[in-house]
């Protein structure tokens, strides 16, 4: 019995059809009302783009690409250091270079006020301006190109390296020609990545951008402060427009990417090499966990840098408006996200690639539309949903706005997820369910006692990066927010903004804590941190 005929009933096109149509609401719609709107007011909207907004323009695609360049630079040195070197503390570097993974992009900005700002604890600079965004947005966009070139080096088949040894290639030569030939594809990935993180981070620039414009901030000032949704609408499809491009170049090059994976082996040891990359990658995540580790400290201080006295008092937000409202807000958010993503593109991802009956237009339809989030900056998702969906029934009232932040964010992260989930469904042998047709259990069965929990590693991934993502996001809910549904990243501005730093490093650092503690536990429920032990 062939595995497209163990179950051929409707449920599952009915199922697929309804993530393809949820889909298509959630991006096409929104983003089509926000394009039709521009052409409406065509000129009109033109009119209101001033020298300072196309400025902004410029700017954003020149501090993308030399944050990029520089987190490339620096990632590969860590991605080196741990991957194929036997550099002192490896062990420790793979931890710690994540740090930033779990804080919101206004985290490292205040890391580096405190640290280097007019008042800093090593330097005074004038950090409001490129400078700053430049330093933060490295701090932001680090550990994703980390991640992206260890993935890649972990590739690297290291009989090569032996083979250019012995025809007498020296290490230098060896790097070049063996090392970096491989590594171009994760280069060009890990750039592409930092590139569009930079340019479409809101919390970097509104909190350190100064007098230097940026597209993100400008966007919302247009739409939030002046109410001029059609010029915001404009240098929104301007921002769209060097994300697409920065994304086609990725995907050309992941195309070319080798798709083994050879046994990794320990490095052979080299003293020299060993010592100059541990001391490199050192330095970059030291600097790393440093901007974090203040923050935290900056936490408990009475009132940033006038009374240096400990306290706990910061964490009772009795400055804001809000209080603890904000981060109750954001955990409820996030789990809601992280269940709800799970288990639709879990679904999505099984319906597309274990059940081939399905018609294939409406497989390759969702899978399509699955993967074009990633290419769309939360601040233009935002401010699509924003225009279309703002003021409908369903979403109005406190728990209306809460689920208007739930379903954007859900419809935003999808992409991350769906390819999680695809590919450890891919993994997997497809005999499983003819099998189960054959001892008389139905498909349902054999997904919950058999599919379920052989994919319990990735379903635990895709919640820890989905409620990560979901507490740490500003991009897309500053234009969705409430004063009754505010979130903590955003609660964390308005402090700042009002001029209590040390009550924004406080909400800052409970964001931080949840989406470790969230991640830890997702290890465990995984059993990752159980097998890591049984091997060592």
């Amino acid at each position: 019995m062939s595995l497209s005929r163990t179950y051929d009933g409707p449920m599952p096109k009915l199922l697929l059809g309804g993530l393809v149509a949820l889909l298509a609401a959630g991006l096409l719609w929104p983003l089509a009302e926000l394009a039709l709107l521009v052409v409406a007011e065509g000129a009109g909207a033109a009119a209101f783009l001033t020298p300072y907004n196309l400025r902004a323009v410029g700017n954003t695609i020149v501090m993308g690409a030399v944050v990029a360049l520089t987190a490339t630079v620096l990632g590969f040195v860590v991605a080196y250091a741990i991957t194929v070197t036997r550099a002192c503390g490896r062990g420790a570097l793979k931890v710690l270079f994540l740090a930033p993974l779990f804080a919101p992009s206004i985290m490292p900005a205040i890391g580096i006020i405190y640290l280097v700002g007019s008042n800093g604890l090593l330097f005074n600079l004038d950090l409001y301006g490129p400078m700053g965004v430049f330093l933060a947005g490295l701090v932001f966009a680090l550990p994703h190109t980390v991640m992206q070139l260890r993935l890649n080096l972990a590739t690297m088949d290291v009989k090569l390296l032996a083979a250019a040894r012995s025809l007498g290639a020296g290490p230098w030569r060896r790097f070049a020609t063996v090392t970096l030939v491989h590594a171009r594809a994760g280069l060009a990935n890990a750039f592409m990545i930092a590139f569009i993180l930079t340019i479409t981070d809101f919390g970097v620039p509104k909190m350190l951008a100064g007098d230097f414009p940026m597209l993100a901030t400008e966007i919302y000032a247009l739409a939030v402060g002046e109410q001029n949704f059609a010029a915001a609408g404009l240098l929104s499809l301007g921002l769209l427009i060097p994300a697409l491009l920065a994304l086609q170049v990725t995907r050309r090059f992941s195309q070319t990417q080798t798709k083994a994976v050879f046994h990794v082996r320990e490095p052979e040891p080299s003293p020299m090499r060993d010592a100059v990359a541990g001391v490199l990658a050192w330095c970059v995540v030291g600097a790393e966990v440093l901007v974090i580790g203040v923050v935290i400290y900056g936490s408990f201080i009475t009132f940033w840098p006038y009374e240096t006295q400990l306290t706990l008092g910061n964490y009772a937000f009795r400055n804001s408006a809000y209080g603890i409202s904000p981060w109750l807000h954001s955990l409820i958010v996030s789990f809601a996200v992280a269940a709800l993503g799970t288990m639709l593109a879990w679904m999505g991802a099984y319906l597309t690639v274990r059940m081939p009956q399905l018609p294939g237009l409406l497989r390759a339809a969702y899978d399509k539309l699955a993967s074009l989030p990633v290419c769309i900056p939360g601040t233009v998702l935002g401010l699509a949903w924003a225009m279309t969906f703002s003021g409908t029934p369903l979403f109005t009232g406190t728990l209306g706005s809460l689920f208007l932040v739930i379903a954007n964010t859900v419809i935003h992260l999808w992409s991350v997820p769906h390819i999680t989930a695809k590919a450890g469904l891919s993994a997997m042998n497809g005999k499983f369910e003819t099998v189960g047709q054959t001892l008389g259990a139905g498909r349902l069965v054999t997904i919950t006692r058999v599919i379920v929990p052989l994919s319990r590693a990735e379903l635990c991934d895709i919640f820890s990066y989905l409620f990560a993502s979901a507490v740490t996001t500003i991009s897309a809910v500053v234009f969705l927010y409430t004063p009754s549904s505010i979130v903590a990243a955003v609660a964390a501005i308005d402090m700042i903004d009002s001029g209590f730093i040390s009550e924004g490093a406080a909400m800052s650092c409970l964001i931080f804590v949840c989406a470790l503690t969230v991640r830890a536990a997702s290890l465990v429920a995984s059993g990752t941190v159980f097998t890591n032990r049984c091997s060592r």
